[in-house]
């Protein structure tokens, strides 16, 4: 580990006097614990970066906090999309605030090339992380802090948001009620220093998902009222069909099965959010390959049934299945394109629709 990186804490420690530490440091959610259970069907196969999760053990999650920061500053840098640097007033990178695949770019390289910031007059609250494309890291690792900075108590002037390139991320801004005016948009090359620098801990690093930034994301998108009269959507499937990669390659032959079984498919980004909840809230039955769009199963209903088609797969979407007792079933499927040298999670999946149909049934889903 580089002396140009610590961790947030090690910092505030260092620098801060202990009868300080209340003003400048908050503990959250520190006793959050869950125990997995495997999830019906074949075993899952996980991806190369999920830290596979122990079924059946007591999982105890990190602590998730906030730190005050006086003038620190947030960099993002023009390389890659959402490198984003928590700096302290000598430049150290907070780590624990960064995506971990960038650490090694800040050591080597990035360090050297920090331009001079622009000084805000006030205090910062920093949402802006890694990921924010992609719709599951927007909802979980981005908005998710949003509720770490409501708890904190803190006085906010101004939110730091990446980029609100995409329609879902604006639409979801507005529905967390975040006022425009207060919005700060930090764009590749931009380093801002504060006054005052608040910094949520990223739940991804608490535990690839977390129960409380699911929780949070369900009351306030659903606000308490499941959506239950969605017409045509109890049945569904969620087609990648507009995907560059993780396509179901025999999607027609496995249509003429899900139609006859009553599933209506459902492309995700030619929706709003709101459709987006309005129809998982509504579902009995979802089938759909891995992807961001499974993010929407946080606002299921209870019993609902997941079966998530794969070949291989990352944890959150089966931990979301847990927090909320959903009914979750595996299915691995083979791969599309065996010979690629592709990245697993990226290739295409064939399904075995015989194997499905049998599901289905043994399921009830006639």
């Amino acid at each position: 580990m580089s002396d140009s990186y610590i961790h947030t804490k090690d910092w505030i420690d260092k620098t801060t006097p202990k009868s300080d530490l209340d003003d400048v440091y908050k503990e959250f959610y520190t006793n959050e614990t869950v125990t997995y259970t495997l999830p019906k069907g074949d075993q899952p196969e996980w991806v190369d970066w999920v830290y596979p999760p122990r079924f059946g053990e007591n999982h105890k999650f990190r602590k998730s906090y906030i730190s005050k920061i006086e003038n620190g500053s947030i960099w993002m840098c023009d390389k890659g999309e959402g490198m984003v640097y928590a700096l302290t007033p000598d430049h150290t990178c907070l780590y624990d605030m960064v995506f971990h695949l960038y650490w090694r770019y800040f050591g080597k390289v990035a360090v050297d090339r920090i331009p001079t910031a622009s000084h805000y007059y006030g205090t910062l609250g920093v949402l802006a992380w890694a990921g924010h494309t992609n719709y599951w890291h927007w909802l979980h690792d981005t908005l998710g802090r949003y509720h770490l900075l409501q708890k904190s108590g803190f006085k906010i002037d101004k939110y730091v948001l990446p980029p609100l390139t995409s329609a879902f991320q604006r639409e979801t801004v507005k529905m967390l009620g975040i006022p425009e005016d207060k919005i700060l948009q930090l764009t590749p090359g931009t380093h801002l220093k504060a006054d005052n620098l608040v910094l949520p801990s990223v739940p991804f690093n608490a535990g690839t998902c977390v129960k409380w930034t699911v929780e949070f994301l369900r009351d306030a998108f659903l606000k308490g009222e499941p959506n239950t009269s969605s017409s045509g959507y109890d049945r569904i499937y969620i087609s990648r069909e507009d995907a560059s990669w993780r396509k179901v390659a025999n999607e027609p032959k496995l249509m003429k099965l899900l139609n006859k079984k009553g599933f209506k498919k459902v492309v995700l980004s030619s929706l709003t959010v709101q459709e987006q909840i309005d129809i998982f809230s509504s579902a009995k039955v979802i089938i759909s390959p891995n992807g961001a769009g499974l993010a929407n199963i946080m606002f299921c209903q209870p019993g609902t049934k997941i079966i998530q088609l794969f070949t291989s797969t990352s944890d959150e979407f089966m931990k979301i299945g847990q927090y909320l007792g959903l009914d979750y079933y595996f299915l691995k499927c083979r791969n599309a394109n065996p010979g690629s040298r592709a990245h697993e999670v990226i290739k295409n999946l064939v399904v075995n629709v015989k194997k499905l149909s049998r599901i289905l049934e043994d399921e009830g889903v006639n």
